[in-house]
């Protein structure tokens, strides 16, 4: 089983923090774990270049985010990386600033590939 590390910030305090992920099946992958973490640590560890390719889905043993307890994200149209989300129909980035009305939320699976444009 193969586990990675995605960066996402939370959408009331702008802190950071890192999912685990696992890749349950082929292309199926589960947040199922989340621990807050520094910036500049997370660049050390080299989990600033996490990144899957396949569905996303929350597990059900996930924590949600150490900060707010949203156990729901929206990705970014543009950078493309994660900020919690809790029910909002409009919102901003944390991590580019990016107003987003049209939200594309990460609770039940969604098609997520981390690496490509928007």
């Amino acid at each position: 089983m193969e586990a990675v590390i995605l960066l996402q910030r939370c959408s009331r305090t702008k802190r950071t923090f890192a999912n685990r992920v696992e890749e349950r099946s082929p292309g199926n992958w589960y947040k199922n774990w989340a621990f807050p973490i520094k910036d500049s640590r997370a660049k050390n560890e080299g989990y600033d270049k996490g990144s899957i390719n396949g569905m996303l889905y929350t597990a059900e043993e996930y924590p949600g985010c150490p900060d707010c307890g949203s156990r729901s994200s929206v990705r970014c149209g543009t950078c493309r990386r994660l900020t919690c989300w809790s029910g909002e129909t409009e919102m901003t980035c944390q991590w580019c600033g990016t107003y987003m009305t049209s939200i594309e939320t990460m609770t039940k699976g969604t098609d997520f590939d981390s690496n490509s444009d928007a």
